[in-house]
């Protein structure tokens, strides 16, 4: 389950052995014959079953830009893998944003803005204990995490929370919203819960491709 990109594939989201995938976006240049991150976030979730195998996959299967995955399943632990074209590395760390630790020669010259998100996650990180109020940090303009800049294609266009053990996740399409509740269990096993929208509105007057 996750939100689909370019129709066959996946912005983020989670199987139903509970692994999790996201990834955040490093750069564009320097790029090789490869897959691109979100038919690679697709891949991971069907072939998957825990962040050993995702690794592996990661490193394995060729990378067409600079980006950097996230993975955690239901034992909790969270890893990062920096994947270019021409390198990957793994880190284990619950936070990323836009710059990679490990490659850092593939970093673009302007990071300021990345490291500053990053610093605001770990510090507000600190002072979390539910899911749900993670997903305000996230979600909320206010906290200097999310971002409107859908100009510069740099705005914050959804918000998810998966949660392994349980397998549900929080979702919300704009900021300052509350989220909608998704158990992924009860639809594995055969149970309707009644969603059938998400409704959302993004600060931006352009129209996205699929609208008129």
């Amino acid at each position: 389950m996750g939100p689909t990109m370019q129709i066959t594939e996946r912005n983020d989201g989670m199987n139903e052995k509970g692994l999790v995938i996201g990834y955040n976006f490093t750069h564009t240049k320097k790029s090789f014959d490869g897959f691109m991150c979100s038919m690679i976030a697709r891949l991971v979730l069907e072939t998957c079953a825990d962040v050993h195998e995702a690794i592996a996959l990661l490193k394995d299967i060729p990378h067409r830009h600079s980006f950097s995955y996230v993975v955690q399943d239901s034992n909790g632990v969270s890893y990062v893998i920096e994947a270019s074209p021409r390198n990957v590395a793994v880190r284990q760390s619950n936070v990323c944003t836009n710059y990679f630790h490990m490659l850092y020669e593939e970093n673009r010259y302007r990071q300021e803005e990345t490291r500053q998100r990053e610093e605001n996650i770990i510090n507000k990180q600190q002072h979390t204990t539910s899911s749900y109020e993670a997903f305000k940090i996230m979600n909320s303009l206010d906290e200097d995490i999310a971002s409107t800049k859908y100009d510069a294609s740099a705005g914050t266009i959804h918000t998810s929370v998966y949660i392994p053990k349980t397998l549900k996740t929080l979702f919300v399409i704009g900021l300052d919203r509350k989220p909608v509740i998704f158990d992924f269990k009860k639809w594995l096993q055969g149970e309707n819960i009644n969603i059938t929208k998400i409704k959302g509105e993004l600060d931006f007057d352009k129209p996205f491709v699929n609208m008129e």
